[in-house]
């Protein structure tokens, strides 16, 4: 965040230099407003290329093994642009080196989920997936789930790339 604001700062000094320069070569012909003009836009322009290469900057930083499975797009009016290109905001990743078989065996899967979000705290969950029935179910710490049963799983389905990712990224072990 904080080099973020830096390039900000630095790209608002790069544009406004690029306009004196103008102005310099032009010799004083160039309107009195052209130099914070061209420094907000520079910092403009800046901010939202910071703002769209975040999630790809993030997933290169995960380690091997954590596949993205969920990514979360928002438009807002505030952010005109991002109604023709929706901006990444957070994410989803299973870590596939954590996946093990369940005790209860019958196709069950853990592993641990991280959501990563643009201005907030990585979070980690750790997940149980039944692979036959394509569901899941978030695990509290501490708590026992060695004799899970099909009945114990939400009645709603689960985001099909995650639990696919967890259950063929098992096998493949």
């Amino acid at each position: 965040m904080l080099w973020g604001f830096v390039a900000v700062i630095a790209a608002g000094f790069g544009g406004a230099g690029l306009a004196v320069i103008l102005n310099k070569i032009t010799r004083g012909r160039t309107p009195k407003w052209l130099t914070p003009a061209a420094a907000a836009v520079a910092m403009l322009v800046t901010a939202i290329s910071n703002e769209y290469t975040w999630f790809a900057q993030s997933q290169a930083n995960l380690k091997p093994g954590v596949v993205v499975v969920n990514t979360m797009e928002t438009s807002a009016f505030y952010r005109p642009w991002t109604y023709v290109y929706p901006m990444t905001e957070g994410f989803v990743a299973l870590d596939t080196n954590t996946l093990t078989d369940h005790p209860s065996g019958a196709g069950r899967v853990t592993g641990d989920l991280y959501l990563f979000g643009r201005w907030a705290n990585t979070e980690h969950l750790q997940v149980l997936f039944d692979c036959p029935t394509g569901r899941t179910l978030p695990m509290i710490p501490g708590e026992n789930y060695d004799t899970v049963t099909t009945e114990d799983f939400p009645d709603a389905g689960g985001d099909s790339q995650m639990i696919t990712a967890a259950c063929q990224g098992r096998e493949g072990k």
